[in-house]
């Protein structure tokens, strides 16, 4: 057969991604500490990460990842005891990847997008929004 120059192969990636400075999330139906209204009532929380299992053609690389990312409370934030005491994200997306290939430079940049799910649960002691589970559209 004819022969090609074509580099392919698979590959796995597994991440790890401590959230030191998470965004600031809004959670309904808590109450917070005087002066601490517009405080984010999440910390930083050093369990999340995921992995990848993808396909290299060449300058493209295709992958499919999971992700799942755990905040939790912030004591000092929140005075609420009937709060959760964290919040969990499990997400699934699709990503493609252009490398650019760049000679003699020992690092390759590259740019990409990924779409999928996210299943996020904001679970509560709170009977008004006990249990809060849903899926929603996840990109990067």
């Amino acid at each position: 057969g004819p022969i090609s120059d074509e580099e392919t192969s698979y590959y796995v990636r597994l991440q790890y991604n401590g959230e030191i400075l998470p965004f600031y999330t809004k959670v309904d139906g808590i109450t917070k500490e005087t002066g601490k209204e517009k405080d984010s009532p999440l910390t930083r929380s050093f369990i999340a990460g995921g992995g990848a299992f993808g396909y290299k053609m060449d300058d493209i690389r295709v992958d499919v990842e999971g992700l799942y990312s755990q905040l939790t409370k912030d004591a000092t934030v929140v005075y609420d005891n009937s709060a959760a005491d964290s919040v969990a994200a499990f997400s699934g997306l699709v990503n493609v990847y252009y490398d650019i290939a760049i000679e003699d430079m020992p690092i390759t940049p590259y740019v990409g997008v990924g779409v999928g799910a996210a299943y996020i649960s904001n679970p509560s002691k709170v009977d008004a929004v006990k249990e809060q589970k849903r899926f929603g559209f996840a990109y990067q």
